[in-house]
């Protein structure tokens, strides 16, 4: 009887969550900001820099509906490491190797995902180098300008939210300048 009000309190709290489609900076002149946008246009969410008055890049806050999220560089001079909570999962973002930030390993429980720009000189696009679990790309919606992206995710449903979350984190952050 437990496992069959587990396996329904999961179907229900699966059906809430709303997919991100898409984020874009508040203000044109800064990347502090930025409006979540799902597949339902009614329902959008903010990925906000936790203290921009003190110009700290290092810890952020999502929010969309009722999912909370919290996004932190793990130690203060080490922009190559990154946890993010969400859900009740946390996610481990480092660099595949040191100081290259354009290739990241994820980890969280059973998942292991190498994020990683398509180029090695342009970080436009975003994708995950092996696609067993689906696909999941993250990428400038104009070319050369980094306030709009676009998320267009087909991975296995089974996939956590904050390891959604953290290959968009990683994108976006490593990609837009820190104004």
């Amino acid at each position: 009887m437990a496992l069959l009000a587990l396996i329904l309190f999961s179907a229900a709290f699966a059906s809430a969550q709303h997919q991100v489609i898409g984020l874009g900076t508040r203000w044109n002149d800064s990347f502090r900001e930025w409006i979540v946008q799902t597949e339902n246009e009614d329902v959008n969410g903010t990925l906000e820099l936790r203290w921009a008055f003190r110009d700290v890049w290092t810890e952020w806050d999502f929010r969309l509906g009722d999912t909370i999220a919290s996004i932190q560089q793990k130690w203060k001079d080490d922009p190559g490491l990154w946890e993010i909570r969400s859900l009740g999962v946390t996610v481990t973002a480092r660099t595949t190797w040191p100081g290259n930030f354009r290739s990241w390993r994820l980890t969280s429980g059973n998942y292991s995902l190498t994020w990683q720009s398509r180029y090695a000189n342009i970080l436009e696009e975003w994708e995950l180098r092996d696609n067993r679990l689906g696909n999941f790309v993250v990428h400038t919606y104009y070319e050369r300008d980094p306030r709009d992206w676009v998320v267009v995710d087909e991975l296995d449903p089974d996939v956590p939210f904050a390891m959604r979350l953290a290959m968009v984190f990683i994108a976006v952050y490593n990609s837009t300048p820190k104004q």
